[in-house]
């Protein structure tokens, strides 16, 4: 016999995989909804003038995500430095297009859970931490800059581009 609450655990998961499974074929709305999302969550932190710790967190996170949803299946991590890996990609000449190593409705449904996540944080005083937000803005862009400068390192050492995710 099971305990009482992985029985509302996994029928939380159906009922959640139900709900998400009838939004796979609008890939239109869904991304539309998790737009406005982001809108909202932008009026709420021009609203409240705070929060800029759960919105670092959120940039940091979306970004990650984006770089997940970019890179090919089947390559090393970006922090992986190993220069003795040998991976062959398909060959430009292939009509079919890279597969990417995570699939466009688990980007959206990340994006879309850490949106809804970041909205509620900005709900409760706890998550508001004190800091000097030039330093924390000052510091993104530095994070953003090297792990976009890495990211662009790996895609000329294995030979990728965004292009090659789509069908030529």
């Amino acid at each position: 016999m099971e305990p009482s609450y992985t029985q509302i655990y996994k029928r939380f998961s159906m009922i959640y995989r139900r709900q998400i499974d009838k939004y796979i074929m609008l890939k239109k709305q869904r991304w539309i909804f998790t737009f406005l999302l982001i809108i909202l969550y932008i009026i709420r932190i021009v609203q409240v003038e705070s929060y800029i710790v759960v919105t670092y967190l959120l940039v940091v996170f979306e970004m990650q995500l984006l770089i997940k949803f970019s890179t090919p299946l089947g390559l090393p991590d970006i922090d992986d430095d190993d220069d003795d890996v040998d991976i062959q990609l398909p060959s430009h000449s292939d009509d079919r297009p890279l597969l990417r190593s995570m699939s466009e409705i688990s980007y959206w449904e990340s994006a879309t859970i850490a949106q809804l996540f970041a909205i509620v944080a900005t709900f409760f005083q706890i998550f508001d931490l004190p800091v000097f937000w030039p330093f924390l803005v000052g510091y993104l862009i530095l994070v953003i800059i090297l792990t976009f400068s890495k990211y662009l390192k790996h895609m000329s050492k294995y030979g990728y581009s965004w292009a090659d995710f789509r069908k030529r």
